[in-house]
């Protein structure tokens, strides 16, 4: 049984209760009433749905979506606001397959070489329209390259796409966590974070050089320098000493408000 229907079987039940009290007297005022409980009833949810085990996906909570002999992959997602996963790890003929529910709207085109994905989630945490893990986890395909474009709100985002062909991640987003584990053999890659005050955590894996851009506010900067160090003279770059003959490399461009930034 899905928890958003249980949460809404309990409010039915209150909203009951209520009207019951209210022909024998005992209350005058349903809505009243009904508010404040209801706004305790969904902060407790949302507080459930962060300490709860989460259970696995069933056929019934998921989507797939064919790769249709694509050579590449665009996804374009858009994300109200909770918890968003992002990895590899697609059966093998399939572009994408996550988490489904009432929030979710996928929609897919294929033009010449190229799927493209468009996405639509809404918020994790409203019980009929997110999905019972309380995050949306998303698989994408490993056999081709792929590029990704999220606009998000206050989210928490994370991106292990340490066995995915990256070609390009752009995320625009407001007061949101974002964690990223990028490739070790995609070739090239660029990142693209446009942020508000954000906690960005990004994870480069050994032998893969990069090129680092920062154009912050008041921020916390904490660049491994061992791997990328600052070029002299050049205010927020920090670049491989190799990056220019490297085989696989990243650069990425960061742009945003107050944020603590990681790269390591």
């Amino acid at each position: 049984m899905r928890i958003g229907n249980i949460f809404w079987g309990v409010i039915l039940i209150v909203l009951g209760g209520m009207f019951f009290l209210k022909a024998t007297g005992v209350i005058t005022d349903v809505l009243g009433w009904f508010w404040p409980i209801f706004l305790m009833l969904l902060g407790a949810w949302v507080l459930a749905q962060r300490f709860l085990p989460r259970r696995a996906g069933s056929k019934s909570d998921t989507f797939s979506v064919d790769l249709q002999g694509a050579a590449k992959l665009d996804v374009s997602f858009d994300h109200a606001a909770g918890m968003v996963v992002f990895t590899g790890g697609a059966p093998a003929g399939v572009a994408m397959t996550g988490s489904q529910a009432t929030g979710m709207a996928v929609k897919s085109s294929l033009a010449g070489d190229t799927l493209s994905l468009d996405m639509e989630a809404g918020p994790t945490f409203v019980p009929f329209m997110g999905p019972d893990s309380g995050e949306w986890r998303l698989q994408l395909s490993e056999e081709v390259p792929v590029a990704i474009k999220v606009n998000a709100g206050a989210s928490s985002m994370e991106f292990d796409m340490s066995a995915v062909k990256l070609t390009f991640l752009g995320v625009e987003t407001g007061a949101s966590s974002l964690r990223i584990k990028l490739p070790a053999n995609a070739g090239q890659t660029l990142v693209s974070v446009e942020s508000g005050a954000a906690s960005i955590d990004i994870s480069v894996p050994a032998g893969v050089a990069g090129r680092i851009r920062s154009e912050q506010g008041a921020s916390s900067m904490n660049i491994d320098q061992t791997r990328f160090p600052l070029l002299t003279n050049m205010s927020g770059l920090y670049q491989s000493a190799d990056y220019d003959i490297s085989a696989n490399r990243v650069e990425i461009n960061l742009e945003g408000g107050a944020n603590s930034v990681t790269v390591r």
